[in-house]
């Protein structure tokens, strides 16, 4: 076993546990729909945890070619997968089997902690973006933070005025059309 698939397996169940998470939530709202307020941020924002989850996995696959991994990597990397599983976890309310639940007082309430780590993480991608992007095997990396530099800032933004209902939908509108774009335009193709 080559040294990146051994470090992948590891980082893989943290995202895997990530997405099962956002995945799961999904589904107990929509089995809890008639006692639900719905959220659309709250929604919009889990969809990017998703998003933002995949996109980070994706792009793992650009290390690919690297032979060693220093301990400093492999604990950069799961910092960062494990962070991302917590954000996915703070974005994801939790869902009784009783009593009416108000998604949008949970996103009010709770949206700031989730929109900070969504914050932070961006911040991690770009710098992660510019510094590695210089290996041949991820030289798309700066090209992407054309469009993770203003996601990150629109959420930043978002967190500093959760009570502010356009801050939030436009916020949520460069997330995911920047997602889009992301998918769409930027990110290769996996080859090999």
């Amino acid at each position: 076993m080559h040294a990146y698939e051994f470090i992948l397996l590891l980082l893989s169940f943290v995202y895997a546990a990530a997405i099962v998470h956002l995945l799961s939530t999904a589904g107990e709202i929509i089995i809890a729909s008639k006692r639900i307020t719905l959220s659309w941020f709250n929604a919009g924002w889990m969809l990017a945890a998703l998003l933002f989850t995949c996109a980070w996995w994706i792009g793992l696959w650009d290390l690919h070619t690297l032979r060693i991994w220093d301990i400093g990597s492999i604990a950069f990397y799961f910092s960062v997968a494990a962070g991302i599983y917590l954000q996915a976890r703070l974005v994801s309310p939790r869902i009784p089997e009783k009593g009416e639940i108000n998604l949008q007082e949970f996103h009010r309430e709770e949206g700031r902690k989730y929109l900070i780590a969504y914050t932070i993480l961006g911040v991690v991608t770009v710098i992660t973006n510019a510094m590695l992007g210089e290996t041949a095997s991820a030289s798309q990396w700066p090209a992407q933070n054309l469009v993770i530099v203003p996601m990150t800032l629109a959420t930043g933004m978002a967190a500093i005025f959760i009570k502010r209902p356009w801050v939030q939908g436009l916020a949520l509108v460069i997330q995911i059309g920047g997602w889009i774009w992301y998918f769409a335009v930027l990110q290769t193709a996996l080859a090999g």
